[in-house]
């Protein structure tokens, strides 16, 4: 699991995390989880042979983030197809679930962004996670 504090500029008018920024924490912690897994920033961030954009997101809002919050984030592979990679974010803080998010992400070839099969290096370490 990984650990953050809310910074005080992802809040709203009401003093809570503003929803789309939840997806900015989450990305956040991604950066994070790469390298818990053996995944180099530059594999799936700058790799001259691929890409790996989002296809489809969602969020279930359970309670409110402030700013200072200490809150987890725990990152699971939900489901791999045969050219995309699906992971589960749970937000928890003071051992409450915050959010629930899920992203979906397609691997593409540069840089014509057609759809490839996910390179098996990868596959292999994301299933080990």
């Amino acid at each position: 699991m990984l650990r953050f504090k809310v910074p005080f500029d992802e809040a709203d008018g009401e003093g809570i995390v503003f929803f789309g920024n939840y997806f900015r924490l989450a990305h956040r912690a991604f950066e994070a989880y790469l390298p818990t897994v053996g995944i180099k920033w530059e594999e799936w961030f700058d790799h001259p042979q691929w890409g790996v954009p989002l296809r489809h997101v969602e969020a279930d809002y359970l309670k409110p983030l402030r700013p200072g919050d200490e809150y987890e984030v725990d990152i699971q592979v939900a489901d791999m197809g045969e050219s995309s990679v699906h992971f589960t974010y749970e937000f928890t803080c003071q051992g409450n679930l915050m959010a629930k998010l899920k992203t979906s992400h397609v691997f593409v070839s540069r840089p014509d962004m057609k759809k490839i099969p996910l390179p098996p290096s990868l596959a292999e370490r994301l299933k080990k996670s």
